[in-house]
C-alpha cells in the first residue's frame, strides 16, 4: 500500500510538473508565443501589421516613412509585401515632384527646394547642405513669428562652440544645417511639448552666452538623424521623441546600427513609444535587435507588448518540439490567451503548478517514513520545506535568462566629433559578455541531488530502526550510533563550497555563488531532518523507555 502512494504521489508531481512548464510566463522573459498572439489577437485593439500601416501612411501622402516600413517589411518577410511595394511604386511614379522630401511636407512644401524628380527620397542634410537650399529655408524660417524660431536661429552667431566649427566660419555648413533644420522642425510643430521646452531653454542659455556643449550635442543628434532619413520621416518620428535622452539614446543606436535603421524607425512608427524603444535598446545590445526583428514581424501590439515589458524573448528551445503533440500542444496555446491578458497572472499559475508538483514529490519522499508514526502536521511541515527547496532549484533550472549577466555596458563610452562626417558615419564597438555561465547551473543541481541523496538515505535509516522489534532504550542508542550520518549534509555541504572555492581560484569557472549554494543546500536539508523527523522519533522513544519497566 505504502508503494502505491508512492507512485501516485510521483506521477501526480510529474504531470503538475509537465502543466507549470507549458505556462508561456516567466520572470525574466517574454515567450515569443505570448509575443506572436499578442500581434494576432488583441482583446480590445487592433494591431496592423508593417504592410497594413506602410499602406496606411501611403494614403497619407507619407512616402519616406512608408519607404522605411517597406525596408523593414522586406527584410524580416512579412506576408504581402508586395502590396505596399506596389503602392510605393505607384506613388513615386505619380507624384515625382514629392518624392525627395519623402511627401508632402510643411512647411518645406512652400520652398523651391529639390522640386526635380527623383527616383528615391533624399535625407534632409543632404538638402540643406548645398548653400542655395540652405538660404531658401534660412528665408523661410526667418519670416516665422514665432520667438522659439527665431531663438533658435540665433544660435547661428554663436562664436564660442564647443563640439562643432562656429556656423558663421567657413566650416560651419553642418551646424547651420543642424539649426536650420531645428528651426524648420519647430515651426513645423513637429517637436512635442516636453522636447520643445527643453530645447528652447537651452537655446535661449546658449544665446546668453553660456556654455553651448549640451546643445550642440542636441544639434549633433538632430544632425545624424536628418543625415538618415528624409524630411517626412524626420518630423513623424520627431513627433515621438518625448525628451533629449530619448533623442540620444535613437541617434547613438541608429550610428552603431545603421544596417537596422528600417527596423528601428519602423518601431517608433508602430509603438509610439521612442523613449521604451531606446531603453530596450541600450538594455539588451546583444539580443535586442533579433527580438525586436521577431516583433515587428508580428504587428503593432506585439511591439508594444515587448517595450512595455522590457523583457528579452524566449523562444522555447525543447519545447517547441514538445508542443507539436497533443495533449501538449492544447495546454500550452490554450494558456497562452491567459499569458497575454495578465502576465502575472499566468506566472503566479506556473508556479503554483510547480509548488504543487514538488510538494507532491516530497510527499512521495516523506512516504518513505510513513512507519515512523509521525503527526499530520509534522509530516506536513517537513514536506512544505522540501517543496520549497525543490521549487527554487526547479525555478533556476527552467527560467530561462535567470543566470545571465546584464548586458549593459558598465562605462559606455560616447565619441562626438565636431563635424558632418563624424555625426553621420561613427560606428561604436559594441562590448559583450559572456552568456550564462552553465558550470554554475550545472553545480548548483549537482548540490542539491546529493543532498537529496543523503536525506533520503537518512530517512531510510530512521523508517529501519524504528521497524526494529527491539526495546525503545536500545533503538535511541542505534539513533545516537547514526548521529554522523544525519550530519552528512553538512559535510557534504563544507567540502562542495571548499572544492567550489578552489576551482573559482584557478579559474574554472565563476562559481562563488554556488560555493554559498552547497553550504545553505546542506543546512536545510539536517535541519529538517533533525527538526521533523529525528527529534519527534527521539521523543517518542523517550517517553517509551520510561514507561518500560
Amino acid at each position: 500500500m505504502n508503494r502505491f502512494w508512492i507512485t501516485i504521489w510521483l506521477i501526480g508531481g510529474a504531470l503538475l510538473l509537465g502543466c507549470a512548464l507549458l505556462v508561456p510566463a516567466h520572470f525574466r522573459a517574454l515567450d515569443s508565443a505570448v509575443v506572436a498572439r499578442a500581434g494576432r489577437e488583441r482583446p480590445g485593439a487592433s494591431s496592423p501589421t508593417l504592410v497594413e500601416e506602410g499602406i496606411t501612411l501611403i494614403s497619407m501622402e507619407k512616402l519616406g516613412p512608408a519607404g522605411m516600413l517597406l525596408r523593414a517589411a522586406q527584410s524580416e518577410g512579412v506576408p504581402r509585401v508586395d502590396w505596399l511595394a506596389t503602392a510605393v511604386a505607384r506613388f513615386t511614379r505619380d507624384n515625382p515632384l514629392l518624392v525627395a522630401l519623402g511627401g508632402a511636407a510643411p512647411p518645406l512644401d512652400r520652398v523651391e527646394i529639390a522640386l526635380d524628380a527623383a527616383s528615391e527620397p533624399r535625407s534632409i542634410i543632404d538638402l540643406l547642405t548645398r548653400r542655395v537650399t540652405r538660404e531658401k529655408a534660412l528665408e523661410l524660417v526667418r519670416q516665422s513669428r514665432r520667438p522659439g524660431v527665431q531663438q533658435i536661429l540665433r544660435n547661428r552667431a554663436l562664436t564660442n562652440t564647443v563640439h562643432f566649427p562656429a556656423a558663421s566660419s567657413a566650416s560651419g555648413q553642418a551646424l547651420d544645417a543642424a539649426i536650420i533644420t531645428a528651426a524648420l522642425l519647430y515651426q513645423g510643430d513637429c517637436f512635442t511639448p516636453s522636447f520643445r521646452d527643453l530645447f528652447e531653454l537651452l537655446s535661449l542659455r546658449a544665446n546668453r552666452g553660456e556654455n553651448s556643449g549640451a546643445l550642440e550635442l542636441v544639434y549633433l543628434d538632430l544632425l545624424s538623424l536628418g543625415r538618415r532619413l528624409d524630411w517626412v520621416s524626420l518630423t513623424e518620428l520627431m513627433k515621438r521623441i518625448d525628451d533629449l535622452g530619448t533623442l540620444r539614446d535613437l541617434a547613438q543606436t541608429l550610428r552603431a546600427h545603421n544596417e537596422a535603421a528600417a527596423n528601428i524607425y519602423s518601431a517608433v512608427l508602430l509603438s509610439g513609444n521612442a523613449s521604451g524603444l531606446a531603453h530596450y535598446l541600450s538594455r539588451y545590445p546583444e539580443t535586442g535587435f533579433n527580438d525586436l526583428a521577431f516583433a515587428l514581424r508580428n504587428g503593432r501590439a506585439a511591439v508594444e507588448l515587448l517595450l512595455q515589458q522590457q523583457q528579452r524573448v524566449y523562444y522555447g528551445g525543447l519545447r517547441g518540439k514538445v508542443i507539436e503533440y497533443d495533449p501538449f500542444s492544447a495546454i500550452f496555446y490554450g494558456l497562452t490567451p491567459t499569458a497575454v491578458a495578465s502576465p502575472a497572472g499566468a506566472l503566479l499559475l506556473k508556479y503554483a503548478l510547480l509548488l504543487m508538483a514538488t510538494l507532491c514529490v516530497a510527499r512521495a519522499i516523506g512516504s518513505i517514513t510513513s512507519a515512523l508514526g509521525h503527526r499530520f502536521g509534522m509530516r506536513f511541515a517537513a514536506d512544505c520545506v522540501l517543496a520549497l527547496a525543490m521549487t527554487f532549484v526547479a525555478a533556476v533550472a527552467v527560467e530561462p535568462f535567470l543566470g545571465l549577466p546584464s548586458q549593459l555596458n558598465e562605462f559606455p563610452i560616447r565619441f562626438q566629433i565636431p563635424n558632418l562626417a563624424g555625426a553621420t558615419g561613427l560606428k561604436l564597438q559594441q562590448i559583450t559578455r559572456p552568456h550564462m555561465n552553465q558550470l554554475s547551473l550545472i553545480s548548483l543541481i549537482i548540490f542539491f541531488v546529493v543532498q537529496a541523496t543523503i536525506y533520503i538515505w537518512c530517512l531510510t535509516k530512521l523508517a529501519e530502526i524504528r521497524r526494529q522489534p527491539i526495546a525503545a532504550r536500545m533503538k535511541l542508542k542505534l539513533i545516537e550510533n547514526e548521529d554522523l550520518l544525519f550530519d552528512a549534509g553538512l559535510y557534504v555541504g563544507f567540502v562542495g563550497s571548499v572544492l567550489s572555492l578552489i576551482l573559482m581560484s584557478i579559474g574554472v569557472g565563476k562559481i562563488s555563488m554556488m560555493a554559498y549554494a552547497s553550504t545553505s543546500f546542506g543546512i536545510i536539508f539536517v535541519s529538517v531532518l533533525k527538526i521533523f523527523h529525528v527529534r519527534p522519533m527521539r521523543r517518542k522513544l523517550i517517553l517509551e523507555s520510561e514507561a518500560q519497566p
